[in-house]
């Protein structure tokens, strides 16, 4: 699955884009094949996700997860300040899903989130107004912080 993978990237010109601006994030709950991705020596951005647990129980992967991935997909309700903080600390972002509602979207937004996964991107402009950036935009942003915050390590 992963060479499929990197090899459609490859086909649609996608992998060099998805490596310097994070104009692709790839997303799974499988370590394992994020760890073959990486090991192919792809610098493709790997956001890990989990299934609902406890901020405790992801805090303690964060390290491992830093080797491979440039962030984590938690489910919406496990994400907490402290978190948010650790995950941050190993230069991670934090891409919660599904968020769906408003209030959801402002809660996680208070946390210091990175981004999220939704059905509702108008909703999520709407919350976000003036702040709110193109997609592009926000790709090539995290991207670059991720950078800086990997440098300082």
């Amino acid at each position: 699955m992963e060479e499929e993978l990197l090899a459609l990237l490859g086909e649609y010109g996608l992998i060099e884009p998805a490596a310097e601006n994070w104009g692709v994030l790839i997303q799974s709950f499988s370590a394992e094949s994020f760890m073959e991705i990486h090991e192919s020596g792809s610098s493709l951005p790997l956001i890990q996700l989990y299934w609902a647990g406890t901020s405790k129980s992801i805090q303690r992967d964060l390290e491992a997860v830093s080797v491979y991935a440039v962030g984590i997909g938690p489910y919406k309700k496990d994400v907490d300040a402290a978190l948010v903080e650790a995950a941050h600390e190993r230069c991670l972002a934090v891409h919660p899903y599904t968020v769906n509602t408003v209030e959801e979207m402002e809660e996680l937004i208070a946390l210091g989130v990175d981004g999220m996964f939704t059905n509702n991107p108008d909703l999520l402009d709407g919350v976000l107004g003036d702040a709110a950036l193109s997609g592009e935009a926000t790709a090539k942003q995290a991207a670059e912080a991720y950078r800086e915050c990997a440098a300082g390590l």
